[in-house]
């Protein structure tokens, strides 16, 4: 079933089923999903703000050149599924089920994915401006050109990650576990001046 450019503002849905459909150009605004399924569907241009998904099953879903602004994902099921092209600014993702969820290049400036693992994911060109991800698993991704200034990244395995192009001003280097970490020589100015040296 396709859904087309429709729009919801400040509704309650409880248990609504959304699950393998096609939803295109669809906007909620301030909605609140409670359980539910949008699982295996597919989602192209569609912009939730301000929206809660409490125990909601996400998994599987396909979500391309959409917008989740500010939204809390809250015990909500996201095994498997996959943002391509997504702006998700200020997103919080810390209480969601995240196993095997892939965040292609997009915006996740100022989100909240605490300890998720991106092991072997590509994230080239992604926005992690001021996002808090701390004790998260960068190992073997593809992270050039990607954008760290000022995230909080305590504890993040950055080990074996590709990190040429990269930014990674404002972070607190000493706290990154870096082992044959790719980098380039501004990233390495970077390190040296945030672990006390300087190039001479």
């Amino acid at each position: 079933m396709a859904w087309e450019k429709d729009l919801w503002q400040e509704q309650e849905f409880r248990d609504g089923d959304w699950s393998d459909s096609e939803l295109l150009g669809c906007r909620f605004e301030g909605c609140v999903f409670i359980g539910g399924s949008f699982a295996g569907s597919r989602l192209a241009g569609c912009v939730f703000e301000g929206c809660r998904f409490r125990f909601t099953d996400l998994a599987g879903v396909l979500a391309k050149d959409c917008a989740f602004l500010n939204c809390l994902f809250d015990e909500a099921n996201l095994f498997g599924a996959a943002f391509t092209g997504c702006k998700c600014t200020g997103t919080n993702f810390a209480g969601a089920k995240t196993t095997g969820l892939s965040l292609g290049s997009g915006d996740y400036s100022y989100c909240v994915l605490r300890g998720v693992s991106f092991a072997k994911t590509e994230l080239v060109g992604a926005d992690f401006s001021h996002a808090d991800l701390r004790d998260c698993s960068f190992r073997e991704a593809d992270l050039r050109f990607a954008v760290f200034t000022q995230a909080l990244m305590q504890g993040c395995d950055l080990a074996k990650a590709d990190l040429r192009g990269g930014t990674l001003a404002g972070v607190e280097i000493r706290a990154l576990k870096m082992k044959e970490t790719s980098i380039d020589l501004p990233l390495a100015v970077t390190i040296a001046e945030g672990l006390g040296g300087r190039l001479l």
